[in-house]
């Protein structure tokens, strides 16, 4: 749920990795899994979904901690698909203190080629790969790390159908990590996603972190075909410790272009570095 960007070939299924696209264990594996069944034909269908070939948005951010007290951000992000290789830039336009702060994210078709992920500080006036170990961190401040910007590799999980849970209009799918590695990766021990099997879109999410007792939980709504691609008209995620709220992040749509002419040069780290001017 790989944001969130775009064709019918790949981009691995980022919540917010996507950013509003839809339209971001040591545990045992969940008994049925099935690593090539139909949970994780659901999954593959999510990930390919067509998101045009080219796309622009603008994000309006709201963050909102324990005590109330409230911040804002304004991002905007641009993809492209290159053949089957997916390639965003998003970066902050406002405030203008974190204006400039962007990154930029490769995600590669051949499943033998890590995605690759550079981020852009204003501050440090320099562009920073980003490891493996960061994926795990988060993003301004934001509910959402840099791995659910990134995207989730649909090949990194088990899948298994929660059936009990299911309903005509939803399926429930269980993921499970493969191995220790991708807890560490990406922070989560397991994730549930509630998805639309129509429409190939996940409307809400559950993410359960390695620390115990922490729990996020993602939901997107008001979803609208734009050029034959749905986008959901907000999106949310909130961190929960012990089933208390302790931050959230709410992202609002602003305007949307899909299949509109950018550059390849834009998706370059000095692309990257010229969003801040």
């Amino acid at each position: 749920m790989r944001i969130h960007t775009m064709t019918a070939k790949k981009t691995r299924f980022t919540l917010v990795a996507l950013m509003l696209l839809a339209g971001l264990l040591s545990l045992p594996i969940i008994a049925g899994a099935d690593e090539r069944g139909e949970g994780w034909r659901i999954m593959t269908d999510v990930d390919n979904r067509y998101r045009g070939d080219s796309w622009s948005m603008d994000m309006y951010i709201l963050l909102t901690d324990e005590n109330g007290r409230e911040r804002e951000r304004s991002l905007r992000m641009l993809g492209k698909m290159f053949g089957d290789d997916e390639r965003t830039l998003t970066y902050v336009t406002s405030p203008s203190r974190l204006r400039g702060t962007g990154i930029l994210t490769y995600d590669w078709d051949d499943r033998a080629r890590s995605n690759e992920s550079w981020l852009y500080l204003p501050d440090l006036g320099r562009v920073t790969r980003l490891t493996t170990s960061s994926r795990s961190d988060y993003f301004l401040g934001t509910d959402f790390t840099y791995g659910d910007l990134e995207g989730l590799d649909v090949e990194d999980f088990e899948y298994a159908i929660d059936r009990e849970n299911s309903n005509d209009s939803e399926t429930v799918v269980d993921a499970e990590p493969l191995d220790r590695d991708i807890i560490d990766k990406y922070g989560y021990t397991r994730i549930r996603y509630w998805v639309d099997t129509e429409r190939d879109l996940v409307t809400r999410a559950q993410y359960w972190l390695q620390n115990e007792g922490w729990v996020k939980y993602y939901s997107q709504f008001d979803f609208e075909e734009i050029d034959g691609v749905w986008v959901s008209g907000r999106e949310q995620m909130v961190l929960t410790r012990d089933n208390r709220r302790i931050h959230s992040t709410v992202i609002t749509r602003g305007d949307v272009e899909i299949n509109l002419d950018i550059s390849d040069n834009t998706f370059t780290t000095g692309g990257l570095e010229r969003a801040a001017e």
